[in-house]
């Protein structure tokens, strides 16, 4: 049987590879066992972002909140808005304050999906939610798609009973960071 990867996982383990073990203990249980506070303001404006009302003669024309599958990289996910007609993918973020490397590997992958899927994408943007900016990216090429394979089989190949290197900076700023046993430094959500 294949197993699948999450997109998210994609960008989760550039920032540590134990959230993502963490985030799969957590997940069958009740969000608010969990959730710091930065991470649910971020799932209310993403929820507006899913449930965005488009005017009845452009909703044919928009995909929000979609599943998206891609078989040759071996990854699942949820887009967050796909502009039909302008051929146009938009991936939402809070707030950007710097294009992280995962940020990328999680829109190149969703493209890639969509692609394989059938749809035309010819333009990629990150959008930040609470300054309204937009944030253009290149269309993967060959170089970034192989990055991207060689990201999702590290994820695929981890071992998550390894040591892991702790960064205290990350650390204090991880939503998991009061579930984890790696660490005992204090986070800014306590």
């Amino acid at each position: 049987m294949e197993t699948f990867l999450q997109i998210t996982y994609l960008n989760d383990f550039v920032f540590c590879p134990y959230s993502i073990y963490l985030h799969q203990v957590f997940d069958n249980n009740s969000e608010d066992t969990y959730s710091s506070k930065p991470q649910q303001k971020g799932k209310l404006a993403h929820q507006s972002i899913d449930t965005f009302e488009t005017p009845n003669r452009e909703k044919s024309a928009v995909l929000r909140g979609i599943y998206v599958i891609s078989n040759r990289l071996g990854v699942y996910g949820k887009i967050d808005t796909l502009y039909v007609k302008q051929k146009k993918l938009v991936e939402s973020k809070f707030k950007i304050t710097t294009l992280y490397r995962g940020y990328y590997y999680q829109l190149w992958a969703q493209y890639l999906a969509l692609t394989e899927m059938g749809y035309e994408v010819n333009e990629l943007f990150f959008y930040s939610i609470k300054d309204k900016k937009n944030y253009q990216i290149e269309i993967p090429g060959d170089a970034e798609i192989t990055e991207l394979k060689n990201h999702i089989r590290k994820i695929a190949r981890f071992d998550f009973e390894s040591e892991i290197n702790v960064n205290p900076v990350k650390c204090k700023h991880c939503i998991y960071a009061s579930l984890c046993d790696k660490t005992n430094i204090d986070h800014v959500y306590a």
